[in-house]
């Protein structure tokens, strides 16, 4: 493939204007800050090493979510930042081809992709492709009119997407990869074909030709709707209502040979050719080539950013022309590639590059700008940093000797030209004007080019120099290892720990504004004044001894840096260490500078950290629970390094234009507070995946639905997030909610990831925000709405069931105790109307009859003795046996439960003891095969026995009582007979109304049975009661 002709075709800025301006209309767009030199934006690139799938870039576009879209060789890339994400049709189907050629996308938002083999685009997160549209070729560019329709130029021609399909144009000449649409003011589309424009009016889809017929190879529409048309022999400018003309121009056939045109924002039209840049003003041309700065002068894209500076794709590199300058960035500068197939101005106004085999650059604007060797400075590690009252700046090294900055470039001095060593620790001037220089061999003076040096020799106190200082009477203050020396009309005095410092070893060296000294030594802060020295460490105050920077400020407060204390301030005769409670400062501090607006900059092991001076004071003075807020700049701020540990004085300068400088390992970091470049667009955020006991959902609500349904059981939720915003993604800091759990915002710092475990079931929303490396947060979080389905035990319906099921329970429960209580009582009735007739048919009738004794023996007392003496003895008997009824009462309640042997015994037993009073005999049989009976009912059969034999004894006057227990196969039968007088008819109880057979029948019909009574007078009585065998159970025990 012919990567020079792909070139002459790629317009990705202009496909992408749209949502340049989308982008625009709801932030105040940045760009690159023209005025910086190419060498200080900062640089990256990104390879296949890095995550790409392949190093030639076709096309880049940032859509309206933050995302960044990349068309490689080898597959769709999405970009968010930190992690790229690669489509192929291995996993993308939709996509026809991995060779993605053009990206566009619409106002609705769709990503329109072109590829080697057709069209798809991506909409509400899914892939789409068109398999029945005719362009099935390679699909160059795309183009939305202001209409709303989206245009298709591929090797089948030119299509209009009607919103089911492309359909195709016919009637047109071919087209090739130099092919382009573009729109005029009044709202007609002019395309370059390759056999000259074609125009059609607004609305109309009928193409005109104009123009010649030639090849057009570049096309531009100015602001008066006017065609500029680039061929290979010159331009043509064709106006809506008349003839296209010929641009004279006079030149080479390589001037004439045009390959890209673009107007900037003042409406100048400016010229890409094989000789060449060239600009046309409507009167005349411009031209510039490589004697002029170019890389090369093969120019085959061009792009006008958002400053108005010109960006210049060239076969050698891209150039930057702006103010009539070229700067140029090549292979051999550094840059990724000679050929730029794509150029793109992102939201935040980073510059983006598609390369030739070179992978995916960007070009960033930087706060810091930073010299190091490739700028010409001697040696990268910088130890001191001084500008003179002329302006000239001096750069201490640690091996390079002196370097010296003007308009022109450093310059360096060393020990080739008189220096004592190459290693220089401090800077200061003279109030002459001569510059003094502290190098571990001893003091160097610089005079009118020449230099001497001074050492321990010569009164020094130490050749190792660390700092000077020179106070407002001209007397120089030299501080070295072993001790402090004051020079004064070429005469040195040493002062050491002997005399009150604080420690021989001397580093910060400042003069108050009352004129005292301050001193930083390795064993606390030193104060002379007025020919005496006072000493502070930690018992004063101070956080540590260590004293390594020292700044005072317009309201004459002192801030002392320490190594491993951080910050302490020293006011009113008091000293008060910054703690973190008031502000997240760097323990090790090396030097500290003011800027206009009262922010303290301060020079650290971790980087160039700013704080408000005034915050500063308010939080030590009021106690402040809440931290002042702390800007830290390092490496994703433009410095090589974020250690600034120079070891020398002075680490850091203010120079007179308001710039700081910063001594560091790699280079001098420099920054303009007065123009510090501030991110002030808010980044995107987007939830990329949610995992679910680490199985992925995508974080991606179901089709149909808002919110993601999670299965019940799972226990560990991950949520990870990114924020869209490329100028120092390691600065961007991130904030999260999961609403219906955490009550408020978690900061998450730069942690891209938030996890949950054991959350209940119920909805919830997950909400994520961002604020960018300059600490501007996004106005709208990104959010997912999520339901962790319960388990059915875990739901409202399980409740109410079980609510429910308890209820019903409880009720059984009270019903069956009703009944238990029912059964209770019927057992107490039943037993009561027992006792009431035992008593009514033996105690009561006895009662009554000895009563009527009484009576009648009273009556026949005086008249009958012999009479009333018979009625008194049948009275004596009466009582006798009522005396027998009770207490056969007795023992029946008694024995109820008790069991003393088995059934047979126990009827023997009863009837012994009934007859026992009088001459009967009793037998008791026994046949069949012996069962164990249920105990109630064995009670009842023993009742009516009972009974039975009772009323033999009492009535019937018998000689022999019978009692056959019988085992049948299904039922169970007990005869009572004896051989008294008998009766006729029905039993006397029954028929009299007694209550004894009455009883015994009952009894019976409780267990199921039956009770037969037999008996003819003279000659004796059978009662039989039968149950069957299967009925065990009787009422009492119900």
């Amino acid at each position: 493939m012919n990567a020079l002709r792909q070139l002459n075709r790629r317009r990705s800025w202009t496909t992408a204007l749209l949502g340049i301006w989308l982008f625009c209309s709801a932030a105040s767009c940045l760009a690159l800050d023209p005025h910086q030199g190419l060498r200080q934006y900062g640089y990256q690139s990104w390879q296949t090493d890095s995550g790409l799938p392949q190093n030639t870039v076709h096309a880049v576009l940032q859509t309206r979510d933050g995302f960044l879209w990349i068309g490689t060789e080898a597959g769709l890339v999405r970009f968010d930042s930190t992690q790229f994400r690669v489509f192929t049709r291995a996993d993308t189907p939709q996509l026809g081809s991995d060779l993605i050629e053009s990206l566009m996308e619409d106002r609705s938002g769709t990503l329109w992709i072109g590829t080697s083999s057709g069209v798809a685009r991506y909409k509400n997160h899914t892939f789409e492709t068109f398999p029945e549209t005719s362009h099935n070729g390679a699909v160059w560019s795309f183009h939305e009119d202001r209409s709303g329709n989206v245009w298709l130029l591929s090797a089948d021609g030119l299509a209009v997407f009607d919103g089911r399909q492309f359909v195709p144009i016919a009637g047109l000449p071919p087209l090739d990869e130099e092919s382009a649409m573009a729109e005029g003011a009044d709202g007609s589309l002019w395309l370059g074909t390759m056999e000259g424009l074609r125009r059609t009016a607004a609305g109309p889809r009928q193409f005109q030709p104009a123009g010649p017929r030639v090849s057009i190879q570049a096309l531009a529409v100015d602001h008066n709707g006017n065609a500029w048309a680039g061929t290979a022999s010159g331009i043509e400018v064709c106006h809506p209502n008349t003839a296209c003309t010929s641009v004279d121009e006079t030149g080479t056939a390589a001037e004439k040979n045009i390959h890209a045109l673009t107007f900037d924002g003042r409406g100048q039209l400016w010229i890409g050719t094989d000789a060449g840049l060239l600009s046309y003003d409507g009167k005349q041309f411009s031209h510039w080539s490589t004697t002029d700065g170019l890389p090369s002068n093969r120019v085959n894209l061009l792009m006008s950013d958002r400053e108005g500076a010109l960006w210049v794709g060239t076969a050698g590199g891209i150039a930057r022309f702006f103010a009539g300058k070229i700067e140029a960035l090549t292979p051999r500068t550094g840059f990724s590639s000679n050929l730029v197939l794509a150029l793109y101005e992102d939201r935040e106004g980073s510059l983006w590059l598609g390369t030739e085999s070179g992978g995916l650059d960007i070009l960033r604007d930087r706060k810091f700008t930073t010299y190091t060797a490739e700028d010409g400075i001697s040696d990268d590690h910088i130890r001191a940093v001084y500008q003179d009252r002329s302006g000239t700046v001096w750069l201490g090294t640690s091996g390079g000797g002196l370097d010296r900055r003007d308009k022109n470039g450093f310059t360096a001095l060393s020990t080739a030209n008189g220096l004592s060593s190459n290693v220089v620790l401090s800077i200061a001037a003279a109030p002459n004007g001569d510059l003094l220089l502290g190098t571990p061999d001893g003091l160097n003076r610089i005079h009118d080019g020449k230099v001497s040096t001074f050492t321990s020799a010569d009164g020094l106190a130490d050749d190792f120099v660390r700092s000077i200082y020179f106070d407002n009477q001209g007397t120089g203050w030299i501080g070295t290892r072993r001790g402090l020396s004051e020079w004064k009309d070429d005469k040195f005095t040493t002062y050491t720990a002997l005399d009150g410092l604080g420690s021989d070893l001397v580093g910060a060296i400042l003069q108050a504004h009352d004129g005292s000294l301050w001193i930083g030594t390795l064993g606390g802060l030193t104060h002379w004044s007025h020919g005496a020295f006072q000493n502070y460490t930690e018992k004063d105050g101070l956080s540590d001894r260590v004293i390594t920077a020292l700044h005072e400020d317009s309201e004459g407060t002192l801030w002392i840096g320490s190594n491993g204390g951080g910050l302490n301030r020293y006011r009113a005769g008091k000293i008060q260490p910054v703690t973190q409670q008031n502000a997240g400062l760097p323990a090790n501090l090396y030097s500290i500078l003011e800027d206009d607006d009262g922010n303290l900059w301060l020079s650290s092991s971790d980087g160039v950290v700013r704080v408000n001076r005034g915050a500063l004071n308010h939080s030590l003075d009021e106690g402040s629970r809440d931290p002042v807020s702390v800007a830290t700049f390092g490496v994703a701020d433009g410095m090589k390094i974020s250690e600034a540990s120079s070891g020398g004085h002075p680490a850091a300068w203010r120079l007179q234009d308001g710039s700081l400088w910063f001594a560091t390992l790699k280079g001098v970091a420099t920054v303009d507070p007065a123009h510090l470049a501030m991110n002030r667009v808010p980044p995107l955020v987007s939830i990329e995946q949610l995992s679910v006991d680490d199985v992925s959902m995508n974080g991606k609500p179901q089709k149909g639905s808002a919110t993601v349904t999670i299965p019940p059981g799972s226990h560990r939720l991950a949520f990870e997030y990114a924020a869209l915003s490329f100028v120092a993604p390691q600065k961007v800091r991130f904030q999260y909610k999961l609403e219906g759990f955490d009550r408020d915002w978690v900061d998450a710092g730069a942690r891209r990831a938030a996890y949950y475990t054991n959350l209940p079931p119920g909805h919830y929303t997950f909400r994520v925000k961002a604020c960018n490396n300059d600490g501007v947060w996004g106005q709208e979080s990104a959010a997912l709405a999520l339901r962790l389905q319960p388990y059915f035990h875990q739901t409202v319906w399980f409740y109410l069931l079980l609510v429910l099921t308890i209820a019903l329970l409880g009720y059984g429960i009270y019903l069956w105790r009703l009944r238990l209580v029912e059964s209770r009582f019927q057992v107490v009735l039943t037993e009561r109307n027992r006792i009431a007739r035992e008593i009514h048919d033996t105690l009561a009738q006895g009662f009554v009859a000895v009563s009527v004794q009484l009576q009648v023996a009273s009556r026949l007392l005086t008249n009958a003795p012999d009479t009333a003496q018979r009625h008194l003895t049948q009275a004596q008997e009466l009582v006798r046996s009522g005396l027998e009824d009770a207490r056969r009462a007795i023992w029946e309640l008694r024995s109820q439960g008790v069991q003393e042997s088995d059934f047979a015994s126990q009827l023997i037993h009863m009837a012994n003891r009934v007859t026992a009073s009088s001459t009967i005999k009793t037998e008791v049989h026994v046949s069949g095969t012996y069962r164990p009976l249920p105990s109630q009912t064995e009670d009842q059969l023993l009742r009516i026995a009972q009974e039975a034999v009772t009323n033999a004894v009492r009535h019937a006057q018998p000689g022999r009582v019978e009692i056959e227990l019988r085992y049948a196969e299904n039922r169970i039968a007990v005869t009572v007979e004896d051989d008294g007088r008998g009766f006729s008819g029905d039993a006397p109880s029954i028929r009299e109304g007694h209550y004894g057979l009455t009883g015994m029948k009952e009894r019976a019909e409780q267990m199921g049975g039956s009770l037969t009574v037999s008996s003819k007078a003279g000659q004796g009585t059978r009662v039989q009661v039968e149950i069957p065998q299967n009925t065990p159970r009787t009422k009492d025990n119900e």
